[in-house]
């Protein structure tokens, strides 16, 4: 049901990430006492996050939804030619996740980082699947009706691992959110925090190699090619905003680009190239700095938008749009589905006592079975040699990236 997926290789999907991470500016950090200063937003990044959501958006509403069939009653125009490659916007999405993972870790226990990366998924996330079902059941018809089963099964946000189609096509991306996130998870479950900017050129290098030697097992093995590449990029490009450019950090930046450029395809190549600069932009100075004007709001709705908008869009387009009034539908359903977005965001993820409630259920579930494994996990390591007293330092606040 990945009904977003482009053909095979680099661009064989769409899709996105978490796009609501709060994204710091930081320079070099030189011991402990540079981990007071305060870190402030690096705006452009939401506006990033913002233009790569619309891009998906239009990728959707002009292109792949009429492809597939699940736009019925409109054709497509030859606005086409640039909507086609809208889903790139994904890619970037990936990459933001990637660039925000450093500051995330730091100084969290695995407890913390698995709360709140679980905060900012799920909530939001179960409700959209719920106002996606009713749409279906009202306009889904024979494509896009949906079963109890198979909306339970969504819940757990990973439904075709237990043998269900998505309720809508765009959340097979966030299964990629959740591998990358894991991967994390585990290294801040071994209280490695301090090595995780340090560990990621290392692994954008292992991918680069992998993407040469072995070019259709790298793109088909988690985490050693294809979408993983992004990621790698996002935290390798974090920890040349944090530390500065080395030798070792540029070759990790080169193995990325090498891993997701897709060589077939040279207009893809130019947009891939396009996106790297993007974000390698974000380490101006002067652009770091920038403060523009509806940035928070901007990154704040991203992630609802893209939870709600494809779907649901889909049904309102082949329910009220035709040939005739087709321009005017489109923007009254983006209109719609932003709408739709902003309620949820202001409802489930921003209002206070909502905030609350989600953070005691998951911290009393996924908080307490976390510390448990924690606890078990630190009774092993606690009798393996010099591993406590480097376990320790990962709470030790920024240090300086031994090896990065």
């Amino acid at each position: 049901m990945h009904e977003i997926a482009p053909p095979a290789g680099p661009r064989h999907r769409v899709e996105t990430a978490d796009p609501r991470h709060r994204v710091e500016a930081a320079g070099p950090r030189h011991g402990v006492e540079a981990a007071a200063t305060p870190r402030r937003r690096v705006e452009v990044v939401d506006y990033l996050r913002f233009v790569a959501a619309l891009s998906v958006v239009a990728f959707h509403y002009l292109y792949n939804g009429i492809k597939n069939g699940k736009v019925q009653g409109i054709t497509h125009e030859p606005v086409i030619a640039l909507a086609q490659y809208g889903y790139l916007g994904v890619n970037l999405f990936f990459m933001i996740s990637g660039f925000v993972i450093v500051q995330s870790v730091r100084g969290k226990t695995a407890r913390q980082f698995a709360v709140g990366r679980a905060l900012r998924l799920y909530p939001a996330f179960w409700v959209a699947v719920l106002i996606t079902t009713g749409f279906a059941l009202v306009l889904g018809g024979e494509r896009m009706g949906v079963d109890l089963e198979q909306v339970l099964v969504n819940l757990t946000m990973i439904p075709t691992l237990l043998g269900q189609p998505f309720v809508d096509g765009v959340y097979w991306t966030l299964l990629y959110e959740l591998a990358f996130y894991a991967a994390v998870f585990v290294l801040v479950l071994l209280r490695l925090n301090h090595r995780v900017a340090a560990l990621m050129p290392a692994w954008a290098i292992l991918m680069g190699v992998m993407s040469q030697l072995a070019p259709h097992f790298a793109a088909n093995t988690p985490f050693l090619g294809g979408y993983f590449g992004y990621f790698a990029a996002g935290a390798v490009i974090a920890a040349i905003a944090d530390s500065g450019w080395s030798v070792y950090r540029t070759l990790g930046l080169l193995a990325a680009y090498v891993t997701v450029l897709p060589y077939h395809d040279p207009v893809l190549t130019v947009l891939t190239t396009i996106l790297f600069a993007l974000m390698l932009a974000t380490l101006n100075p002067t652009v770091r700095s920038w403060r523009l004007p509806g940035s928070a709001t901007a990154g704040a709705l991203t992630y609802p938008l893209y939870l709600v908008h494809a779907h649901i869009g889909y049904m309102l387009l082949t329910r009220f749009a035709t040939e005739e009034n087709k321009w005017v539908a489109y923007p009254l359903i983006l209109a719609f589905v932003l709408v739709l977005a902003y309620l949820l965001h202001v409802s489930v993820e921003k209002d206070p006592r909502a905030r609350r409630f989600w953070k005691k259920l998951l911290d009393s579930t996924v908080g307490t079975l976390v510390g448990l494994l924690q606890s078990a996990l630190d009774l092993v390591l606690s009798r393996i040699p010099g591993v406590r007293a480097d376990a320790r330092r990962s709470t030790d606040g920024d240090r300086p990236l031994v090896g990065s």
